[in-house]
């Protein structure tokens, strides 16, 4: 028997396939930007009990339009029919809104995601280990992602200089940016430097280990409009030193997450 949460399942694919977020396919239909969001698919209770709802089904088939789908085809891939059938893997991991991660209890020791502040999201791909996703919810970092894009990140795959990385730590806004070597800064070299000419001209460090006695080996470059300072949409570097944000290394609760996948 089909349910409600089959749909919403099933359309979160569908739009990944073709790299729209929710947010991204209710505008394209035409929609309220937050028709898609999670939080608008509960129907609370007087009781406190809540239920998936059902879609309704204006709203469904105006996201079948722009998604190409034939409501027929959408009811055979929700039976069963033709899965399989290079249609792509679909894996549902834990996900949140990148200004929602400065909250405390969102990871464990070793750097997972944990606790009952997640929620669930559907990625049509393969992801191994522990991966989570985010969402942008801030034009801060167009314009290489703009607001909706969302990002996979896996804690289990330590990062490497000029990767594209999240940088929590504790009291500070999360960093979205390219990981480098702030070891230039106590050589007294600037190391506001292209990214792509800096790792151009050394062998790769390897993982982020192996700190300095300031405990600042590591520092992120923040993704952020060009005018402000930071990496641009080419990961080039623009503005001045300040813009890095050095990693502390050793302390509690500081986690440099690789990001391996972003859509649209």
């Amino acid at each position: 028997m089909i349910s409600p949460a089959d749909v919403w399942e099933a359309l979160d694919a569908l739009a990944l396939e073709q790299g729209l977020t929710p947010s991204g396919l209710a505008r394209a239909a035409g929609l309220d930007p937050t028709t898609f969001n999670p939080s608008r698919r509960i129907s609370p209770h007087a009781d406190g009990r809540a239920d998936m709802r059902w879609m309704a089904l204006p709203t469904l088939l105006r996201a079948l339009d722009v998604l190409k789908i034939s409501p027929a085809q959408f009811i055979q891939g929700l039976d069963g029919a033709g899965r399989g059938a290079g249609q792509a893997s679909v894996t549902r991991l834990r996900g949140l809104p990148l200004s929602r991660l400065q909250g405390g209890g969102l990871f464990n020791s070793a750097g997972h995601p944990t606790g009952v502040q997640w929620e669930d999201v559907t990625l049509p791909c393969a992801i191994s280990g522990d991966a989570y996703a985010v969402r942008v919810d801030t034009d801060a970092l167009e314009p290489l992602l703009r607001e909706g894009s969302s990002l996979v990140v896996m804690p289990d795959m330590p990062p490497r200089r000029s990767d594209r990385v999240l940088l929590l730590q504790p009291g500070m806004q999360p960093v979205v940016g390219i990981l480098v070597d702030n070891t230039a800064r106590h050589r007294g070299v600037a190391p506001a430097l292209p990214v792509s000419a800096s790792a151009s001209r050394t062998q790769s460090t390897g993982d982020v280990s192996g700190g300095t006695a300031e405990g600042l080996r590591w520092a992120v470059l923040p993704y952020k409009n060009s005018q402000a300072g930071g990496a641009d949409a080419q990961g080039n570097v623009c503005g001045i030193e300040e813009t890095v944000v050095p990693v502390q290394e050793g302390k509690s609760g500081v986690w440099v997450h690789r990001i391996v996948m972003a859509t649209f």
